[in-house]
């Protein structure tokens, strides 16, 4: 019998975390003034902002061989980045400059669980 409440105290304990994670509190109003506008993507930089459990885009596009800084900011619940093939791994805020010579496309994925819609988190970062 104790070791049947155990299990369910961690399991529930389990779900509160997950559930927490990307159900985090809000930015405070005073915070939104200074915040970098959704989709903005030029030559030198790429600024991706994640909330409960999407990306502010699809897609983002760079071009091989130039040197861009990307951008990241939670702006809802708690949220990561990573991106297959580079070392790309920001948590929260953050930023990171890089410089991609090889065309393709690279995924960009949260990596940080984050809630029950964790898994369907993706991107495309693009190099033409």
């Amino acid at each position: 019998m104790n070791k049947k409440w155990t299990l369910l105290v961690s399991a529930v304990a389990f779900s509160a975390m997950l559930v927490t994670a990307c159900g985090g509190e809000k930015e405070q109003a005073a915070n939104t003034a200074t915040e970098t506008p959704a989709a903005a993507t030029t030559g030198t930089s790429i600024n991706i902002e994640a909330s409960n459990w999407k990306f502010n885009q699809d897609t983002y596009e760079v071009k091989a061989g130039e040197e861009f800084t990307l951008t990241f900011k939670s702006t809802e619940g708690y949220h990561g980045i990573g991106i297959e093939g580079l070392d790309v791994d920001i948590q929260k805020d953050g930023s990171k400059t890089l410089k991609i010579d090889q065309p393709g496309e690279y995924k960009i994925f949260c990596n940080v669980i984050c809630g029950p819609d964790h898994a369907k988190m993706f991107a495309t970062l693009v190099v033409k």
